[in-house]
């Protein structure tokens, strides 16, 4: 990662919590973590074991993890996800004990499939995706998804996609639409929230340093 921030940032600001996403782990949000603290946040990076368990236990899990860390509320909690860490996210924030952690919740989702996955609706049969991507498999199939609740009243969020800039053809041809090569821009989209284009490929957008000051802009409200 280049352009590294200034340390002048101010110091009152939220705490935030950055989620991988399927397939990937702590040691990848490292770089992030660096980039955000750097910016004045309290930064942690929270890791999962994307293939085993369901969205619901990552959540409880996420809740225990910011109750350690936090140990009483906080008045906002910032929230920056990649992926299928939107989905965890979101079955955090649907738990009653994470609105008593904090008032407020700024989100900030980079390609998250909000809808499901069209791609892993698409290879559900193929053995070797199940073998890869383990619980996570069926757990970003459209129809799991769509019973998650979307986010409460106490969140902001914004939601950022990839794919190709000018073109109503993503990088992927088994996904309709323009996509980022595994989540469609339609994707991303949640009742009442319009995705903020930003181009680029799936795997590489939490690391773009214009995309972290946008997250940051958006969790200090700033817009």
């Amino acid at each position: 990662m280049t352009d590294a921030p200034g340390t002048d940032a101010p110091s009152a600001r939220p705490p935030v919590v950055v989620i991988h996403g399927a397939l990937r782990s702590q040691a990848g949000l490292w770089p992030i973590v660096w980039y955000l603290r750097r910016l004045g946040f309290n930064a942690r990076a929270f890791g999962y074991a994307t293939r085993a368990q369901s969205l619901e236990q990552h959540g409880e899990r996420l809740e225990a993890f910011v109750g350690g860390w936090l140990g009483e509320p906080a008045p906002l909690l910032g929230i920056l996800t990649h992926s299928m860490g939107g989905l965890v996210a979101r079955a955090y924030l649907a738990r009653t004990g994470a609105a008593a952690q904090s008032q407020r919740q700024r989100v900030v989702m980079l390609a998250p499939p909000n809808q499901g996955a069209a791609l892993a609706h698409s290879l559900r049969d193929f053995k070797p995706f199940q073998w890869l991507y383990g619980a996570a498999a069926a757990e970003l199939l459209p129809s799991r998804v769509a019973n998650l609740p979307r986010p409460p009243a106490s969140a902001a969020v914004l939601v950022l996609a990839g794919g190709r800039r000018g073109s109503e053809v993503g990088y992927s041809r088994r996904i309709a639409g323009n996509n980022d090569g595994l989540v469609g821009v339609a994707e991303t989209a949640l009742p009442g929230i319009v995705p903020e284009f930003v181009g680029g490929v799936h795997s590489t957008l939490q690391w773009r340093p214009e995309i972290l000051r946008r997250a940051a802009r958006f969790f200090t409200d700033e817009g």
